[in-house]
Order: C-alpha cells, then structure tokens, then sequence
C-alpha cells in the first residue's frame, strides 16, 4: 500500500500555503499588469484568486473520490483474495468462475474439486484457482494436475487463476497437453475488488489488526529477543573499544546501550515459549 501513503501534516500545511501564495500573486499581478494599481484590477484579482480556489477544490474533491475508490477496490481484493485462499477448493472455484461470468459470456455448467467446466464462445473450458500463498509460485505440478483433470473431463483449454507469481516451469508445461491460460495476481485482484470494495467495517476491522501487529509489548519481544544477544554484545564490544582508542563520548554512549540490551536479552525470558500470547 506504499501507493496511498499520505503526506505529513506539516508537508500538506507548507504545500498548501505556498500555493495559496502563489495564487493570490499571480490573479492580482496579472490584473495589475493589464490596469495598472486600481480598485477594479484589485478587485478583479481577488476574485480570480477565488475562483482559482474553487477550481482547487473540485479537483482535489475529485481526486480524493477516485483515490478512495481505488483504495477501497485494493484493499476489498486483498481481503477477498485472503478469503479465498482458507476456503474449500470447490468454493473457491466456483466464486473465481461467478466472477468470471460477470464479465465475460461465460455458462457454468459444473463444478468439481478440480476447477469449474464452463462453455465459452463455444468451447468448454476448465476454470480453476491455484491456491497458493502470495509467497510462494505456481508450480509445473499445479499445471499438471489441472491438465490431467482436463483430459479426463475431455476439455482442450483450461483457465488457471494464480493468486502468485507463475514460475518459468509452470509456463512451459503449460504448452504440454491440454493448453492453460493464467489468470494473473494483478488481474485477480482487480477483479475481486472490483465486485467486493473495502467497506467501512473491514477498514475498521484491518486497521484494528495493524495496530495489533505493533503493539508495543510484541516491540518489546522484538527489541529483546534472545537470538539478537551475541549481536548486540558484538557491536557494543567494538563501539567500546573504539572509544579507548579515541576517548569519544558518542562511541561509549551508544555501546553501553548495546551492552545492557546484550544483557537485557539474556535475562528478559519470556514465561511460556511453546504458546504464543493469544489477543484478548
């Protein structure tokens, strides 16, 4: 979501008043520079200056519609995607070809654990979704189990809706046998936030979950982990020797932090390692 970070308060105050500066000298000058310094060319500046202003703010209203919109769109794909993948794999392919049909002249005609047959523009196809984390890639076997489900359902094309990246291998066998057109992530998630938009509640709802993610006592587990010990030792010794050679505070300052959280490490135990702490 690196695309809808917002500026900060103080770069959107800046922004805002030097454009209203410019505005203002720019609508006044121009009439000063046709008229002269008159009432009139003041008054007529001024008002240039406004309707500036409203113009700016049409489209910053309009731009602030589509941004959201888009946002909503992305963030509703994610989330469907997310769903998709710890659903049954009947139920997911059933819900990528409903969409499918949304959108193109596509008849479901029936549904199965290995895809979803299908008649389009007079042929029958075989519409299936890989269910694959975002980390991992579609894979040659993935190719290959959809192709032997094709042949035995005696169908020459096949559609596969890849929530990942697609390996070179899975490309390859997808010439092999029975012919499979993927279904890109990007396209993916277009198409599921297209039919299923962020609401106000799921917003609510992830923004909850982000905050959990960092709250500070999971910071503080992440400051004081056992496994960082020898790390925070190490860079301490050596800022400590730096200063004896150079006797400068900011060497000594900053290793002393690192020694005590060497320390702190190996003495902060959590109470119970094999189960993690549950949110309330």
């Amino acid at each position: 979501m690196q695309d809808y970070l917002r500026q900060t308060r103080l770069g959107s105050l800046m922004d805002g008043l030097g454009f209203h500066i410019f505005a203002f000298l720019a609508s006044v000058g121009w009439f000063l520079f046709q008229w002269g310094l008159t009432w009139p060319s003041l008054v007529s500046g001024f008002a240039l200056y406004l309707m500036t202003l409203s113009l700016r703010k049409k489209i910053r209203d309009d731009h602030l519609v589509r941004k959201e919109k888009q946002l909503r769109s992305a963030i509703g794909g994610e989330l469907a995607l997310e769903r998709l993948l710890l659903s049954e794999k009947s139920k997911a392919h059933f819900e990528i070809a409903m969409l499918l049909s949304m959108r193109a002249p596509l008849v479901l005609l029936r549904a199965d654990e290995e895809g979803v047959l299908c008649q389009y523009q007079g042929r029958r196809i075989l519409v299936a979704f890989a269910p694959c984390p975002p980390s991992r890639a579609v894979e040659a076997e993935h190719v290959l189990a959809l192709q032997r489900a094709a042949h035995s359902m005696q169908v020459g094309h096949c559609l596969l809706c890849a929530p990942c990246e697609i390996s070179q291998r899975a490309m390859e066998q997808s010439f092999n046998g029975p012919r499979v057109f993927f279904l890109s992530r990007e396209k993916l998630l277009s198409l599921l936030g297209s039919v299923n938009p962020a609401t106000d509640e799921q917003l609510v709802a992830l923004g909850k979950r982000r905050r959990s993610a960092a709250a500070p006592k999971r910071l503080f587990h992440l400051i004081l982990n056992e496994s960082k010990a020898r790390r925070y030792a190490c860079y301490g010794g050596l800022l400590l020797i730096m200063y004896q050679f150079t006797h400068l505070i900011y060497y000594a300052a900053p290793g002393l932090v690192c020694v005590f959280l060497a320390a702190a490490c190996r003495c902060v135990r959590r109470k119970d390692d094999l189960l993690p702490d549950f949110p309330v």
